[in-house]
């Protein structure tokens, strides 16, 4: 198989900066690394409820959010870095379920609408594609050193051979997921969970301890399934045709399982006992499993 790639050179030079194609936008007001500007839709909003809540700092974000823990439970440290680096798009939330980001929507005290529209730039494939066309990336050689333009460029040739090592390994890797979650693996409760409290307990670390892979798995995702959570990744099928066979309908007045668009919001509690289970998965099981079967490094 062979792959032309057609690379264009900037279109002309504005005043001190190179104008490069269409597919890099407008400069934004965020400065990035060595001279780049990006800035995701993500890191867009986060900015704008900062500004529009008042606060004048990551410092004092960081702090508020660090003050919103329940006492008792184990304490986890915002630090100003970390969100500095999620407003000018250097990294972003591990997912919607990341303990610190949920620190931070109770300190920004969003709405309903808010806190899902901040859930769905992490968790919607379509969002993230939008971010990717809308985020700025401008180059400023005067601002560059020689070192710095040697490692810029190192940087895109590496994204380079990483989307076509993509495109290459795409249908080997969707042919690694199964579409059943073993039943062998598998013990429910009559109402079909892992879990059948979790919507209404705090879930403590001796009620994972007997739990498999899968049924951690399982169980830290049901508790999203119960406000009708899509789960449309190639790594989560086999998770969604299990929550389908729970889903209402007239032949299943019983089920529970209403599948909705988006990200729907859940409640405190339900993201107190994600974090939980997630935390046993990664510090005690050493991963988390997926439709892969496998145990795979938390990220």
């Amino acid at each position: 198989m062979r792959i032309q790639i057609q690379v264009e050179f900037p279109e002309k030079l504005e005043g001190n900066f190179w104008k490069f194609p269409s597919f890099m936008l407008e400069k934004q007001k965020h400065v990035g690394w060595g001279g780049f500007y990006y800035l995701t839709e993500f890191a867009k909003q986060l900015a704008d409820l900062m500004q529009g809540r008042g606060i004048r700092s990551d410092e004092q974000l960081a702090r508020r959010a660090t003050g919103c823990q329940t006492p008792g439970t184990r304490r986890i440290n915002v630090h100003a870095r970390t969100i500095n680096n999620w407003r000018n798009g250097r990294s972003r939330p591990r997912s919607s379920e990341d303990p610190r980001l949920l620190l931070v929507m109770k300190a920004l005290a969003l709405s309903e609408a808010e806190a899902g529209a901040l859930h769905e730039c992490l968790t919607s494939p379509k969002a993230n594609e939008g971010s990717s066309q809308r985020s700025s990336f401008t180059l400023n050689p005067r601002n560059l050193s020689l070192q710095k333009q040697l490692a810029a460029a190192a940087i895109f040739t590496a994204f380079l051979g990483a989307a076509l090592f993509s495109v290459h390994g795409l249908n080997a890797s969707k042919r690694e997921y199964v579409s059943e979650i073993p039943p062998d693996q598998l013990r429910l409760s009559k109402s079909g969970f892992v879990l059948p409290q979790s919507d209404n307990q705090v879930i403590r670390q001796a009620q994972l301890e007997e739990l498999s892979g899968w049924e951690l798995y399982v169980a830290r995702n049901e508790i999203f399934a119960r406000y009708g959570r899509p789960f449309v990744q190639p790594s989560s099928v086999c998770l969604q045709r299990h929550f389908d066979r729970w889903a209402k309908s007239e032949a299943n007045q019983a089920g529970w399982y209403v599948k909705r668009s988006g990200s729907p919001l859940a409640s405190d509690l339900a993201y107190t006992n994600a974090a939980v289970i997630r935390g046993y998965e990664c510090q005690v099981r050493g991963g988390q499993y997926t439709c892969n079967g496998k145990l795979n490094l938390c990220r």
